[in-house]
């Protein structure tokens, strides 16, 4: 597709979005101050300029706090990061206080700290410093170079504001987020426990925040109270799990969602996907199944501590055990054992959303009563919600979209 750029701002804005479409490597540049005191920045503009001699070069924003200590120091050392490194890699970017203690580092021959399992790395002094518009360009020849102990396989990508890497979700999230839909949760409580009751039904209160689905609520059939057991507990939002929240979601949140997928099993398959949020919104509302793999699934959310492998596993079971539940277009009730609804904001995006789901599988007339009690339920919590700014879903800062996107992280 073609397009007509009529402003200086949309120039900068289709820009950056066509460069976002360029998958980056991510490095930890480094070195050290006068008083001896470490630097770094994180870059996506890393790369081999000659081969005789050897030299490598990247570009720095003119206004970063690292380019003079670099500059007068005469040389810097860069770390390929791996995959594993994201959390390092956003301790930097982001000025963590606490960022030299996010991973192990040791000194590289410029005195300056390497990152000590880095995919690569190469200790260089600076040969020349050029400017490029609003980047300076610099170049340094190679004093010394290593590959990996072998232990980071795969390195991180960047690409679309975002890294091209699994992540499961950490301890920590927007808290205040977190209470903000707890609050609507409550409002519902008694509706959803008569849910559970009458229909005999698991039922669950789930909110996505950030990168991460967050369980706000729980409740087993005739059970007397919510099970807090439950709350907090979390899983990665990545394709096909948690579709009612990609749906009604803007198209830059839509692709995260597929990108997720990619990064965790592999694979994305788009036309499944596309069928599959076409439905949701046609219906208003989700399936998923079946009810071994959801048992097994919902065990996996309320796990600690679950390896990538373990997530890759299970995401690509309930792939194509979703492609069976709409073969010809119509839900196969037989095998569906959750049923999703959303729970609407006043922007119009998901909130939240309620899941009924049960431990064998819904007949036609039982889940056509269901999905009216819920769809009721959902509109009665959804009066509740204010109009308020969504905050928790982070916006990539200015200058993450091409290859010569820098964190200043000194």
């Amino acid at each position: 597709m073609t397009h007509t750029i009529d402003s200086a701002a949309e120039t900068s804005a289709w820009w950056r979005a066509a460069l976002g479409e360029y998958p980056t490597g991510v490095c930890l540049v480094t070195g050290v101050a006068a008083d001896r005191s470490p630097v770094a920045m994180v870059v996506g503009s890393f790369v081999a300029v000659s081969e005789d001699p050897p030299l490598v070069g990247f570009f720095a924003g003119r206004r970063s706090s690292t380019l003079p200590v670099l500059k007068e120091s005469g040389c810097f050392t860069v770390s390929v990061l791996a995959d594993r490194s994201e959390s390092l890699c956003r301790a930097f970017a982001t000025k963590d206080p606490g960022r030299w203690e996010q991973g192990a580092f040791e000194s590289s021959g410029t005195g300056a700290p390497r990152v000590s399992d880095a995919v690569a790395w190469f200790d260089a002094e600076i040969e020349d410093v050029r400017e490029h518009g609003d980047h300076s360009f610099l170049v340094g020849r190679i004093t010394d170079a290593g590959a990996g102990s072998g232990a980071a396989d795969m390195p991180l990508l960047f690409r679309r504001a975002g890294y091209g890497t699994f992540a499961a979700p950490s301890d920590t999230f927007d808290t205040r987020a977190f209470i903000e839909r707890l609050r609507w949760a409550t409002v519902g409580e008694r509706e959803i426990r008569e849910l559970a009751d009458d229909f005999g039904v698991h039922v669950t209160v789930t909110s996505q925040i950030g990168d991460a689905m967050v369980t706000l609520a729980a409740v087993d059939p005739s059970s007397s109270a919510s099970s807090y057991e439950n709350v907090g507990a979390s899983h990665p939002w990545a394709a096909p799990i948690a579709s009612i929240f990609a749906a009604w979601a803007p198209p830059h949140r839509r692709r995260a969602w597929e990108e997720a997928s990619r990064h965790l099993t592999g694979a994305v398959d788009r036309p499944l996907l596309q069928r599959i949020l076409s439905g949701v919104r046609e219906r208003g509302y989700a399936v998923a199944g079946d009810a071994t793999l959801t048992a097994d699934f919902l065990r996996l959310a309320r796990s600690a501590g679950v390896e990538r492998e373990t997530y890759a596993r299970i995401w690509a079971d309930i792939a194509i055990s979703r492609a069976e539940l709409e073969p010809d277009g119509a839900v196969d009730w037989s095998r569906v054992a959750v049923v999703q609804m959303p729970v609407f904001a006043p922007d119009g995006e998901v909130a939240m959303a309620l899941y009924a789901i049960t431990s064998t599988s819904f007949d036609r007339a039982t889940a056509e009563r269901l999905v009216e009690r819920m769809s009721q339920t959902a509109t009665r919590i959804a009066r509740s919600i204010p109009l308020t700014p969504r905050s928790e879903h982070p916006v990539a800062p200015a200058g993450l979209w091409g290859d010569s996107w820098e964190f200043d992280g000194s």
